[in-house]
């Protein structure tokens, strides 16, 4: 397969998460007994996506092989966010998230100087980097908090 090709699929397995994330609250929203079926489905899709890029870039000697690895770091990033709200809601995995993004957010500016077809790719991750960032300095501003 070629490297163009693995970038297309893990592209379009990222871009999944929006539709499956819509399911996800329905699934909260009205029927919480089915809730386990959008987390299975996120994890899924952040897997595959995360295999198609390793492979994609373990096999590539060009340029997309950036994008690849730009990708595979999103997904790192987006299941140490996963693991931080559900199972490992405790303070040290902050520092995780942030080490995490730290790496991707290197590897996501270094792929943008470098590539010249589909930089809009890791400039789109990036954007949602800054975003789980905020999101999670947030959450770490409130952390202990009584707030009634």
């Amino acid at each position: 397969m070629q490297a163009i090709q693995y970038v297309k699929r893990s592209s379009y397995l990222l871009f999944a998460v929006i539709p499956i994330s819509l399911i996800g609250y329905f699934f909260a929203v009205n029927h919480e007994n089915l809730f386990f079926l959008y987390e299975w489905a996120l994890m899924l899709v952040i897997f595959g996506a995360g295999v198609f890029a390793l492979t994609g870039a373990l096999k590539t000697k060009g340029k997309e092989k950036w994008i690849l690895f730009s990708i595979l770091m999103f997904c790192v990033q987006f299941a140490v966010l996963g693991l931080f709200l559900g199972p490992f809601s405790v303070y040290p995995m902050f520092y995780v998230y942030y080490g995490a993004t730290a790496i991707s957010f290197g590897i996501l500016i270094y792929t943008i100087f470098r590539v010249d077809l589909y930089r809009f790719i890791p400039v789109s991750l990036l954007i949602v980097s800054v975003l789980f960032t905020f999101y999670m300095n947030f959450l770490q501003i409130l952390w202990g908090k009584d707030l009634s």
